[in-house]
Parts: structure tokens; sequence; C-alpha cells
């Protein structure tokens, strides 16, 4: 069907993009945010009030900029808004709660194992309550709880959001975590595939802000992958576009009798590593020892790196020709110097696998936000579902769904 927009939603898609000026490049001026987006300096005037009034942003001291008087600069007000993001994987749930700046203010890693539904439903729940306690602050501050966890996952029957049903989880199945959670907290959640997140959370906050499209590879408890297309997160048709970890190692492979077979991901999943490692006499039960036995030179690590990287560069020229990004980038829970590791192994593989004919490359970069990206990506969401400027602001149907959160917090009204 097709869908219409009218002035009111112009107005809307106007206000979040003067809101993305200043996040991206204050303390910027009036006139220069006109100039970047191509508004009038009226139209930014009257829509920088709406997000003064609301406490969004600040004003800061006059600056001078070349002739004339100087100007008043508008920033951010980190205060103006907070954001949950809980990523729960088999081995662990991380909870951080963001300012609107993106600034980290409190944070809980738990250990977990394999948790069911109702345990993680609990976890989810204690943890919230936890992290905003911590802050001291009153519920309405926080816009929204965001929650990644690995696919696969489909859309839910109201069309509204995401059910999931993970594989790496025993006991799953079709769970509505995201309702039964809003239910509970009685605060807006979102739902996403960790991977998916991790990328948002690049594009937003991190080294992605001003790339256009890439892809970013998600090592967490095994292999995931997150697609941003022209700024936008592409989560395919049923939420699970970047699931990269299950092209099988084999593509003739016969599957088993629930179409099981060795898939890629397998290779880079944390739990098998670890029990690998142990079963030759080496510690190992977190991703901070196996920085160490790498630091050590161990030979099953050294091993273990260099299969690795030989899957891995096979799956960066996939991406590669698949989707001709502008960079590609590595990150998630591995530490440090395993991503450098892969990094400096794929990069040394790409030059002789890659055909000659093809002129271009993507960049292959570092993530930004570290350990916690799925964490910081998923603390992304309400924010980004309140303030990015995507085109689907524009359509009345998204309006329906999304403006009843701006309007009460003051913003979007006619």
């Amino acid at each position: 069907m097709l869908t219409g927009t009218n002035l009111t939603h112009a107005k809307q898609y106007n206000l979040r993009i003067v809101h993305e000026a200043i996040r991206k490049y204050g303390p910027v001026s009036r006139t220069e945010i006109a100039r970047r987006t191509e508004l009038s300096v009226q139209t930014v005037s009257n829509l920088a009030k709406e997000l003064l009034d609301a406490g969004l942003i600040l004003e800061t001291e006059r600056r001078q900029s070349g002739r004339g008087a100087p100007s008043i600069g508008l920033v951010l007000n980190p205060e103006g808004a907070f954001s949950i993001g809980l990523d729960l994987n088999r081995d662990h749930l991380t909870g951080v709660l963001v300012d609107l700046a993106g600034v980290v203010r409190q944070r809980v890693v738990l250990e977990v194992d394999f948790p069911p539904p109702d345990e993680a439903l609990e976890l989810l729940t204690s943890t919230t309550e936890a992290l905003i306690e911590r802050e001291s602050l009153p519920r309405e501050r926080v816009w929204g709880v965001g929650v990644g966890i690995p696919g696969p996952m489909h859309p839910a029957p109201d069309g509204h959001g995401y059910i999931v049903n993970p594989k790496a989880f025993p006991g799953w199945h079709n769970v509505p975590l995201a309702t039964r959670l809003r239910e509970r907290l009685e605060i807006p959640v979102y739902l996403e595939n960790n991977a998916t997140a991790a990328a948002i959370g690049e594009r937003w906050y991190g080294a992605g802000q001003h790339i256009s499209t890439f892809f970013f590879f998600h090592f967490g408890s095994g292999l995931g992958g997150g697609l941003v297309i022209q700024g936008q997160p592409f989560r395919g048709s049923s939420g699970n576009a970047g699931e990269i970890g299950y092209i099988p190692t084999v593509l003739s492979s016969v599957p088993g009798a629930h179409g099981d077979s060795l898939h890629v991901g397998q290779h880079f999943s944390l739990p098998r590593l670890y029990a690998a490692l142990r079963a030759e006499g080496f510690e190992a039960r977190s991703p901070d020892d196996l920085a160490r036995l790498l630091g050590e030179g161990n030979r099953r690590m050294r091993d273990w790196m260099d299969t690795a990287g030989d899957y891995l560069t096979s799956l960066v020229l996939a991406v590669e020709y698949m989707f001709d990004p502008d960079a590609i980038f590595l990150g998630g829970r591995f530490p440090t110097p395993l991503l450098h590791g892969l990094m400096e192994r794929v990069t040394r593989h790409l030059p002789v696998r890659r055909i000659v004919e093809k002129q271009t490359s993507p960049r292959l970069l570092l993530a930004t936000a570290g350990m916690d990206a799925a964490a910081l990506g998923v603390a992304t969401l309400p924010i980004h579902a309140s303030f990015a400027p995507a085109l689907n602001v524009l359509l009345k149907q998204a309006k329906r769904r999304e403006g009843a959160r701006l309007l009460s917090h003051g913003l979007g009204g006619p």
C-alpha cells in the first residue's frame, strides 16, 4: 500500500534533522544548522525552541565566528533523556544506562548459563530496576529499554516488533519477550538482534557516524552481523539480515534431521572454544582468559586464531562482493588483542584472495564501542527510535505507531 505524508509528518522529520545536526556537530549555531540542513534559519529557530523547551538541548555561551555578532551555540543536554540497554546471550547479561550524549552512567554484568525464558525475564526486570535505582532517576526520564538477543527472530503476529526464537537458547520457542518485559516495567521495550543493535550503536555513537554503508561483524558467544545501508539499519523481511554465522562451512554439506549443518559461526563460539581449551588443560572461562593465553603465545589459541582468520577472510569477501560497503567493522565481546589479531590475519589474506579486477575495497576497521558494543547498541534503540531522521517518519503509518512517544514528551505537535 502506498502511504502519503503531510506537513505534520514533515515537521517531525525536520525536528529530528535539527536534533541530529546538534548531536553530530554541536556546539553549533542556528545559522550553521540551517546551512547544513538546507532549512531556513526561522524554521531551525522554531524547531530548536521546541527542543530547548523539552530540555533536550542547551544553549552555550556566545562564540565568535568571523565578522558580526557572536552566535549562540546549541548542544545536546545529556540529562535530557536516558535509555537502558540489555544484552542477553548464552553466557552473560550486560546492562547499561546511558544518557542522551551516549555516556554510560551505570553498568551491570552478570554471568549466566543458557537462562530459560522465565529466569531471563526476571533477570532483565531486576537489572533494569537496579540501573534506574543506582542513578536515582524518575522512571519518566527513561525513554525506553533496548534488549539484544541472538536470532533467529520473526515478526510478531500483531505486526509490531519481533518474537525471539534463538537457536542458541535451549527451551526458548516463539517467546514474546518484549511484550512480557514491557508489561512488567511499564516502559517502552525495543527488541533487536544483538548484532544489528551493535551496528546501530556504531552508527549512532561510534566511528560509523560519518560512514553511510557498512557491515558489522559482531563476535559474541558466536558470530553475527549487522548491516547499515545509507545510514539506516537494514533488518530484512524477518529481522534476520546479517546472520552471517549460519553460513555452512561447506555449501554442499548435507543437513541433519533438523536442517543443522556445520556452520561458520560454530568456530567462533566462545563456549566451544572454552571447552576445547580446558580439555587440553588450559584455564579458559572468559574473554580475558583468551587474551591472556594469546599473549602467552599459547599454541592452541594461535591455531584457533589462524583458522578464524581464514574463515573470516572468506566472509569479509562475501560481504564486500554482495553489499559493496564503505567499511567493515570488527567488534563485540572479543577482547582487543583477539580483534587486532583477526584483523591482521584478514588484512594479510585479502589481497591474495580478492579478484584483481576489483579496483576498490572497503576499509576494515575496529569498532569503537568495545566489549559492551551490543549493550550500547540496544541502549541506542529508544533514542534512535525517537530522534533518528529515518525517512519512514514521513509516513502516516509510522506516525500513528510512534507519534505518541514524542507527544508524551511535549514534542512533535502540529
